[in-house]
C-alpha cells in the first residue's frame, strides 16, 4: 500500500480489512496442499511426512491436523486440487484451440502430464496399489478426473463422440501419456518426444477418419 494512503487511513483511524476466517482457512489449507506436493514431488511419498508438510507450508502442526487428520487425507486433497487445476487449464486450453486440430490437442494433453508435480501424481499411483487406505481415497478422485477430460474432448470432436471411438482413442493416448510420464521422471527427458506425439497424433487421426469412412 502507498504510504501516503496507509498514513491517511491511520489517520481517520481505519484499518485494512482483515481476511474472514473462512478466507483464512482456505488459505491454510491451499498453502498445506501446495506443500504436499511439492514434497511428494522432491521426496516421494515414502519420505514424505504431515510434519514435513508443515513444515514446508509454515503452518503449525495443531492446523495441519484440523485440516487433513491423516497423510492419506492429505495427499489425497492434494491430488485433487492439482486434478482441478490441470481440469481448469484443460478447459481453457481447448477452447483456444481450432476445431478438429488433432495435433494441438495431443499437444495440450501432454502439457499437463509434462510439469513437475505430476511425479506427485504417479508416486501415489504406486504407492496406491499396497495402501488400501490410499487406494480407496485416490480412485474416485482419479475416475472424476478422467471424466472431466473425457467430457472436455467430447465437446471438442462431437461426431467422433457420439459414435464411441473417440473413448478408445482417448483412454489409449492417456495411458501412453502417463507411461512417457513415467520414463521422463525416471530416465530424464525424452529426446524423441517429438516422435512421440507426432505417432500419438497419427493415431488418432487414422482413428477418426476410419470412423468417418464406415459411416459414408
Amino acid at each position: 500500500m502507498d504510504a501516503a494512503v496507509s498514513s491517511e487511513i491511520v489517520g481517520r483511524g481505519e484499518t485494512p480489512a482483515r481476511r474472514t476466517q473462512a478466507e483464512r482457512r482456505a488459505r491454510t489449507r491451499g498453502v498445506l496442499l501446495d506443500a504436499a506436493l511439492g514434497c511428494l514431488a522432491d521426496a516421494g511419498y515414502a519420505a514424505t511426512t504431515t510434519t514435513m508438510v508443515s513444515d514446508r507450508a509454515g503452518v503449525s502442526r495443531g492446523a495441519q491436523l484440523h485440516h487433513f487428520p491423516t497423510r492419506a487425507d492429505l495427499v489425497a486433497a492434494a491430488v485433487e486440487l492439482l486434478f482441478d487445476r490441470m481440469r481448469d487449464e484443460y478447459r481453457e486450453g481447448f477452447a483456444g484451440l481450432e476445431g478438429g486440430d488433432v495435433g494441438a490437442a495431443i499437444d495440450l494433453l501432454w502439457s499437463m502430464f509434462d510439469r513437475p508435480h505430476f511425479v506427485a501424481v504417479i508416486e501415489l499411483y504406486t504407492a496406491a496399489r499396497t495402501d488400501g487406505e490410499l487406494r480407496e481415497r485416490l480412485v474416485p478422485i482419479a475416475q472424476a478426473h478422467q471424466q472431466h477430460v473425457y467430457e472436455l474432448a467430447h465437446a471438442f470432436y462431437p461426431e467422433p463422440a457420439r459414435s464411441g471411438v473417440l473413448d478408445g482413442v482417448l483412454r489409449t493416448i492417456l495411458d501412453a501419456m502417463q507411461g512417457m510420464a513415467l520414463s521422463k521422471f525416471l530416465s530424464g527427458p525424452l529426446p524423441d518426444i517429438d516422435e512421440r506425439l507426432t505417432a500419438l497424433e497419427s493415431l488418432a487421426t487414422n482413428a477418426l477418419l476410419v470412423e468417418f469412412a464406415e459411416e459414408k
